[in-house]
């Protein structure tokens, strides 16, 4: 009897753990944020339906499920119906509140049957063509994405990356540094370590942490009038608020570093929470002992939530991150392998310092931050105002020396300057935005936004090669930037409505004002068909520093517009099944005032860095970018999702000289297949695989001139061939492997994610072998593996 009753005990424990995963959100309206109260959210094919109501706070939770993925079903009077998937269910500590915002529905209103919209679709209400959120989920479950969102948009058509070694995000052809940044409604300098140096825009990886992130908004054309200063694209992040319930803590301890956060609420009463994360790095450790180069890196970032029913929300939150890399002259190795055996029976391993980089001494240091006070306030019951201010800063340094040798077959020798370079930009934002539902068909969104920049920076070089640091450029400036945006979207009938707005621009710098027109259609023909079209006028300034170049004929700094492009999309969505989309889209990009270097080949479409110019700076340059992007996603349903996405494309600019070219970034076609199961072990464990591959077209290269490149002991390009000639075609390929313990005080995930699992080289460029005397291929190697261990608690 005692046996019997301890087993049906066992039982019931066993049980009872295994159905102990929750899912829990808080529901809103999208345009004022305010609570949605009595929404109903029911897991779909649930049998018998599983669901419950929103309360007054606009929050459910649904409890006893068993160890999974779901889909839920979000459902309330007046706004469409929203279906949202791979939703993990999670243990009750550890459980993260969803934040699930509803539209309304004006269909509703006249008595017409309910829409419904797509979780995968922007955040932002004026978005028609060209973009897409993504979640936390993604971002850490995507192979390859290192819980970086500049990796994870690899994934998605019409994105490549620049280089393997760096995150920088080429979106149909453009330069990384055309791309805009926007955290928490303050657009930061590119928040990654170790950026700034070899292409503007661009890092190794993000300074921020998946941890903190709500939802990102990805735009890749035509984007709204609220985003400025971008010809390319826009990361739109939002930082999610901490838990209000109960304290929870995560470790994750793993190859790249130990990586530890805390959140909880700060007054349970009142709602207010905190959110904090830091993270330290480990490679350069790794590097050290190995003698080679050493990268560095740490950061932090926060968010802390005080709302208030009578005051409104104000969220102060900051993020900041330091890395370093020193990388030391080569050093002469002779080692002999067998030594018992007779040096002619021996394995001899020579290493010599062969091409000018072997000869250079670098110490790099890297730096980023951002602080800000975010203040949301509803205005009546149907408009919301929201008020930021944030000052970001970044800093680049970098001192260089050369090595002369003793000999060849020596460690011993002198240390010479041959480089620095400091680069320090700071920047303070005011910006204020009113959103509001005018009437049941007509929302409009306004705003301006004030930003001072400043920079300090300077280069000195050597003229010689055992010469004397000479000052070839400094400044000190500061400029005021203005914008002003409006916004309006119409429900013209049923199935079509209709975006337009207008940003202007005012850069101190530059004497002019940028009117930008922005408009799109958005025509549902059928429930599961969604066509559109969209236009929009973009521009963007370039770094600050820029501006303070001299120009050598009048001495005197260069006048400089803005860098202009008019973006055309035409795009077809079809909804194949409940879970399955196809998307197509056909853009055309025309740049102008592109400023280029007169009589050269220069162009700033190829933008990756300068310290400096030659040649006076002008705005004759143009360019285009026209191509398909086909996307066909299936949602993370039944524990197994995937991604195909192809893009054909061309890329092209005209410089000073007339000549049309290649962009630096002109790959011409694209293909990722992305993809990924989940099992179920032992009844309530998570079991993940995911990997991407992608088939690249090879980088524009430039030819060398031989006989040019041995006089002067250096490769000499063809410069009037200016990327007229492709490298080898790539394939890349990352996976990564999970295993998630989920219990109901904590979940516990080993995990590895291995970026080029194929161990692909990239050729970028030329280098010449001074000890052979010959031209030799640069080819690009970069593996990083990250096995880790994390638990959360």
């Amino acid at each position: 009897m005692k046996i019997k009753l301890l087993f049906i005990l066992t039982f019931f424990v066993v049980s009872h753990a295994i159905n102990a995963q929750i899912i829990k959100g808080k529901v809103t309206d999208k345009i004022t944020g305010q609570p949605i109260i009595g929404t109903t959210v029911i897991i779909e094919n649930s049998n018998p339906v599983v669901g419950v109501t929103t309360n007054n706070d606009g929050i459910f939770e649904i409890k006893d499920l068993k160890s999974g993925r779901y889909t839920l079903i979000v459902h309330s009077i007046g706004y469409q119906k929203l279906r949202k998937t791979e939703i993990l269910a999670t243990g009750v500590i550890g459980s993260q509140l969803l934040d699930i915002e509803l539209e309304e529905d004006i269909t509703t209103l006249e008595g017409v049957t309910i829409t419904s919209s797509n979780d995968k679709d922007a955040n932002n209400v004026m978005a028609n063509v060209s973009s897409r959120s993504f979640s936390v989920e993604q971002s850490s479950r995507f192979a390859g994405g290192l819980s970086d969102p500049s990796r994870v948009a690899y994934n998605f058509a019409g994105v490549t990356f620049s280089s393997p070694q760096d995150n920088g995000v080429v979106i149909r052809g453009n330069s990384p540094s055309s791309v805009l940044w926007r955290v928490n409604d303050l657009d930061v300098y590119g928040a990654a370590h170790f950026g700034g140096g070899n292409l503007a825009g661009a890092g190794l990886i993000s300074i921020f942490n998946t941890n903190l992130l709500r939802s990102t908004d990805f735009f890749t054309g035509a984007f709204p009038s609220e985003y400025s200063n971008s010809t390319s694209g826009v990361f739109d992040i939002n930082f999610r608020k901490g838990n209000t319930e109960e304290h929870t803590h995560s470790v994750q301890l793993g190859i790249l570093g130990i990586d530890l956060s805390s959140e909880g609420p700060i007054n349970k009463e009142k709602g207010s929470s905190y959110i904090i994360n830091y993270r330290h790095g480990f490679i350069g450790y790794i590097g050290k002992l190995s003698g080679g180069t050493s990268p560095n890196f740490q950061d932090l970032s926060f968010n802390l939530s005080f709302p208030s029913k009578k005051h409104g929300t104000i969220n102060i939150w900051g993020m900041g991150g330091l890395s370093d890399i020193d990388t030391p002259y080569r050093k002469y190795v002779y080692e002999v392998k067998d030594k018992d055996k007779d040096l002619e029976d021996s394995q001899v391993k020579i290493k010599y310092r062969e091409y000018e980089k072997d000869y250079l001494d670098k110490e790099i240091d890297f730096g980023m931050g951002a602080f800000g006070v975010n203040h949301t306030k509803p205005i009546g019951s149907a408009s919301v105002l929201k008020t930021s201010l944030g000052v970001t800063a970044n800093k680049y340094a970098n001192t260089t020396r050369f090595f002369e040798e003793v000999s060849e077959t020596s460690n011993e020798g002198t240390l010479h300057p041959h480089e620095k370079l400091k680069n320090i930009d700071y920047k303070i934002s005011l910006s204020s935005t009113l959103t509001s539902n005018i009437t049941s068909k007509l929302i409009h969104k306004s705003g301006v936004r004030i930003d001072l920049l400043s920079t300090d920076a300077y280069a000195f070089k050597v003229d010689s090669l055992y010469g004397n640091l000479n000052e070839k450029f400094s400044t000190n400036n500061t400029a005021y930037n203005l914008s002003a945006f409006t916004d309006f979207k119409y429900q013209i009938f049923q199935q079509l409505s209709m975006t337009a707005g207008l940003a202007i621009n005012k850069f101190e710098l530059t004497d002019e004002i940028s009117l930008e027109p922005r408009m799109g259609l958005k025509y549902n023909p059928t429930e599961n068909i969604i066509l559109g079209v969209a236009y929009g006028r973009h521009s963007k300034r370039e770094e600050l520093k820029v501006y303070s170049f001299i120009n050598p004929l009048t001495q005197e700094v260069n006048d400089m517009k803005l860098s202009k492009s008019d973006h055309y999309v035409g795009s077809i969505k079809v909804n194949l099944s409940k879970n399955i989309r196809l998307t197509t889209e056909v853009y055309y990009q025309d740049l102008f005032d592109v400023p280029v270097m007169q009589g050269t080949s220069y162009s700033f479409a190829n933008y990756t860095t300068l310290w400096g110019s030659s040649s006076p700076i002008i705005n004759t340059g143009t360019g285009v970018n026209k191509g398909i992007d086909i996307t066909l996603e299936r949602s993370m349903v039944n524990g197994f999702y995937y991604m195909l996405s192809g893009s054909l494309y061309d890329s092209k600019y005209t410089d000073d000289l007339g000549n049309t070219r290649n962009t630096l970034f002109n790959r011409n076609y694209m293909a990722t297949i992305t993809a990924g199961k989940e099992f179920i072990v032992k009844g309530k464990n998570l079991l993940g695989f995911n990997f991407n591959a992608t088939y690249l077209g090879g980088v524009p290269l430039t030819p060398y001139d031989e006989q040019a490149s041995h006089q002067q002991q250096k490769v000499v390009y063809k410069e009037n061939e200016l990327y007229s000639i492709k490298g080898q075609d790539e394939i890349w390929m990352n996976f990564g492997i999970t295993y998630k313990i989920l219990k109901k005080k904590s979940t516990r995930t080993w995990g590895l994610d291995m970026q080029n699992a194929l161990l692909t080289e990239q050729t970028a460029g030329y280098k010449y072998n001074l000890r052979e005397q010959k031209v030799e291929e640069d080819r690009v190697f970069f593996i990083l593996p990250n096995f880790y261990y994390k638990i959360t608690f």
